[in-house]
């Protein structure tokens, strides 16, 4: 998964994907979401083919408050409330379609 919005960097680079890089928590104090972002989505998969080198990044840490059971999903919807990623639109790869535990039991509920 990752976030689709145009978003100009401090350099003055238009990035527009926008993946989380890892979300750490450290018990009882905060849970930091760190985000790397691309210039788009071609970009990232270029990385990911290994067909270049080293494309654009721009890394920003984020933090929140302590959450022990902090997950991609939450991590992302997190970051949908901040007003840099006001408006962001989720991009769902095939990997992001298998739902299990949580995530599973959530959507149940919200279609009962």
């Amino acid at each position: 998964m990752a976030l689709y919005k145009e978003i100009a960097q401090d350099d003055g680079v238009v990035t527009c994907y926008h993946r989380i890089l890892y979300h750490q928590t450290t018990p009882n104090r905060q849970t930091s979401i760190a985000v790397l972002s691309y210039v788009n989505e071609k970009a990232r998969e270029a990385e990911k083919d290994n067909t270049m080198a080293q494309p654009y990044t721009k890394a920003v840490t984020y933090e929140t408050d302590y959450d022990s059971a902090m997950t991609d999903r939450k991590a992302y919807a997190y970051l949908k409330t901040l007003p840099i990623f006001e408006g962001a639109k989720d991009i769902v790869d095939e990997a992001d379609t298998d739902i299990s535990g949580d995530d599973f039991l959530a959507m149940v509920e919200e279609v009962m």
